[in-house]
């Protein structure tokens, strides 16, 4: 499962792990921890589920967490749900994924799995329902839909003149129910051998535009570039090399949208610098379940240059032709 959103995702383990007020000899709970983020662009939509881990007595705890069993629920019922139109999907539970190795067992990568359908015009809201049939307890928790933002396309322009401090934009519209964005620019070029052009690749450098940002749902933004920024920072990263020649091809503008739920998981995770280094506890998950259920959502546009941009790149690029 790749997620496409870039926005940078807190692991779970270091959102609590800063909790100190726990009691080692209480009584066993089952508390799910979740995961969920829909994508209404992703055809299939992936949510973990796993049980707090709560080691025995007589067992330690790198002991325990190597016990797969330990982390995850005996059976569940997982379905999402419409609750505009009342339409449910039931997630089916999914094992063939491979999980990387680290301090909990990776035996067993338990995910569920179901798709829901696309109407980027609807103004929808899901709702998470797990069901625990062994204890007859039900957890939820719901997220309206980030739609897709609309990035308008453009002809990028460069100038370089010292005197005029050149600008070119990312210009978009931010989808319904978005709360944040990351913004990224990826430069694409092509790399060919000296000596046999038909050998060659396609490159591509990434800048980033914005991180986490604040923006209103459904708005027209414009965020300008400096012309002799951007083209600093790619030269930077593109080595000089003899054996290869190089053209520029297009930009990518990115955009990655998050709903409300995440920011305000962002918001409570910042660093505390208060004298109390204590901060509170973030879920949106019911009945004592942690974890955070929201949506996101990935949008992107080529953006071609024109023919005086390609000029001007091949000479300030190290072995660029036009």
């Amino acid at each position: 499962m790749k997620s496409k959103i870039l926005l940078v995702i807190t692991l779970f383990s270091g959102l609590f792990a800063c909790k100190n007020d726990i009691d080692i000899n209480a009584p066993y709970k089952d508390i799910p921890i979740v995961y969920g983020f829909l994508d209404q662009n992703q055809s299939v939509q992936y949510i973990r589920i796993e049980k707090l881990y709560q080691n025995s007595g007589n067992q330690s705890t790198a002991e325990g967490a190597k016990i797969s069993d330990s982390l995850y629920f005996d059976s569940l019922v997982v379905k999402l749900i419409n609750i505009v139109n009342k339409d449910t999907f039931l997630c089916t539970r999914v094992d063939s994924i491979p999980k990387d190795s680290g301090f909990f067992s990776n035996a067993r990568n338990t995910l569920y799995a179901c798709k829901i359908p696309k109407n980027n015009n609807a103004n929808e809201v899901y709702e998470l329902n797990i069901y625990y049939p062994k204890k007859n307890i039900s957890f939820t928790a719901s997220t309206p839909i980030v739609k897709d933002a609309i990035i308008y396309a453009r002809t990028t322009v460069f100038n370089l003149d010292p005197k005029i401090r050149h600008t070119f934009q990312f210009r978009f519209k931010t989808g319904r129910n978005s709360a944040l964005y990351d913004l990224k620019i990826q430069y694409v070029y092509k790399e060919m051998n000296v000596s046999d052009t038909s050998i060659f690749e396609f490159k591509t450098i990434e800048y980033d535009l914005a991180k986490n940002k604040d923006y209103f749902p459904e708005r027209d933004y414009p965020e300008n570039i400096l012309s002799r920024t951007f083209v600093d920072y790619i030269k930077a990263r593109i080595p000089a090399d003899a054996s290869k020649i190089r053209k520029s091809v297009h930009l990518v503008f990115s955009a990655y949208g998050g709903a409300p739920e995440f920011r305000t998981m962002l918001d409570l995770s910042k660093p505390n610098l208060s004298i109390v280094q204590k901060n509170p506890q973030y879920s949106n998950i019911s009945n004592g379940g942690l974890g955070i259920f929201s949506s996101r959502n990935f949008t992107s546009r080529v953006q071609e240059f024109d023919a005086a941009t390609i000029s001007l790149l091949s000479k300030e690029l190290p072995n660029f032709i036009n």
